[in-house]
């Protein structure tokens, strides 16, 4: 049985699925819907997370794409409107994203029961490297993306509300507790207290009342090395936009800082130097306010701290191959340096 093509907003349904459709099913859906020639049986993305939507390679004469199906929900629908939109805009300012293969009929997904799929081009590449040169291609890329979407209309959301801008008390506590079951020491109270303050310090502010200080506008929302796809030293891709549209500039650079320049290393000098060249590189398409940058390495470990904490019951109780009291010490000189950083910026006017 074929798929439809989407063009009505009525036939989002109430009912969300929870049995993905077969490979074969796809092969079909691309089949009567995509002008790509012969397909082959796709295959899952390998060393990709599949828990909210699935996502398959397909390999055509017309060349390789990668499918994700989604829960056929208006949301959903709305979401992807504007993603594609997004990725349309992105291209034509000369930004690695994929292009959205368009149906026989010009539409960029098609819906079958109740769940939806999209096609796009499939871009080669691995998880980026972190070099000098690569950290100031992942900068410029972050403040191009920022400054060319200016303007552009997104669905409405809050944009001071957002991932990590929330102190994660009550997460930190329970990460804590699991490192003092390992093993409970002086030590390990003196980490705990030296983040503790850390994260006291970050909620003041980072106070919803101060948020509206910061400045706002269409963000990536999941900027990490797993969605920057490299070849060598080259950035060959910009990839998922699930969590993009409106939001707070602060949220993208702050991820970029976590994940790229602070989460590997507690050498002091490795962690301005790497975050040194990503913002220098930033700044030369956009300028931080300075209550931007007094508030900037406070929303930096607030998401740092929230990650780890959350990672670890999911993991396994290990993260990145380090344990909970490992992390404790770790973050206990990441947040120093970091409250050392944001000190510094806030007297520096």
């Amino acid at each position: 049985m074929a798929a439809a093509v989407f063009d009505s907003r009525e036939n989002g349904g109430n009912h969300v699925s929870t049995q993905l459709p077969g490979m074969d099913i796809i092969a079909d859906v691309v089949r009567d819907n995509y002008d790509v020639g012969e397909i082959q049986t796709p295959y899952p993305l390998e060393n990709a997370h599949q828990r909210r939507h699935r996502k398959m390679v397909v390999e055509t004469d017309a060349g390789k794409f990668l499918a994700k199906t989604y829960p056929n929900t208006p949301v959903t629908m709305d979401s992807l409107y504007f993603q594609h939109n997004l990725a349309g805009h992105l291209k034509s300012h000369g930004m690695p994203v994929p292009c959205i293969k368009q149906t026989r009929d010009g539409h960029t997904f098609v819906y079958f029961d109740d769940w939806l799929l999209e096609l796009q081009g499939f871009i080669e590449g691995g998880m980026m490297p972190i070099t000098e040169k690569a950290l100031y291609i992942a900068g410029d890329a972050l403040g191009k993306f920022h400054h060319v979407c200016r303007g552009l209309p997104a669905p409405l959301r809050d944009a001071r509300k957002w991932r990590f801008s929330e102190v994660p008390s009550k997460t930190f506590d329970e990460f804590y507790a699991l490192a003092v079951k390992q093993r409970e020491d002086e030590r390990l109270h003196v980490h705990h207290d030296n983040i503790q303050k850390f994260l006291q310090d970050a909620n003041e502010v980072l106070d919803i009342g101060r948020r509206y200080t910061f400045e706002t506008g269409i963000i990536h929302g999941d900027w990490h090395s797993g969605n920057l796809l490299f070849e060598g030293e080259k950035l060959n891709g910009i990839i998922d936009l699930e969590f993009a549209g409106d939001g707070c500039y602060l949220e993208d650079i702050a991820y970029a800082i976590s994940n790229l320049c602070i989460r590997t290393t507690t050498k002091t000098g490795k962690m301005a130097f790497r975050t040194g060249i990503l913002l220098d590189s930033y700044e030369e398409y956009r300028v931080l306010s300075y209550p931007e940058r007094v508030a900037l390495f406070y929303a930096v470990g607030v998401k740092h701290v929230a990650t780890v904490c959350y990672q670890t019951p999911q993991l396994g109780g290990c993260v990145a191959g380090y344990t909970p009291r490992q992390w404790m010490t770790m973050l206990d000189y990441q947040t120093r340096w970091l409250a050392a950083k944001a000190r510094k910026n806030r007297w520096e006017k």
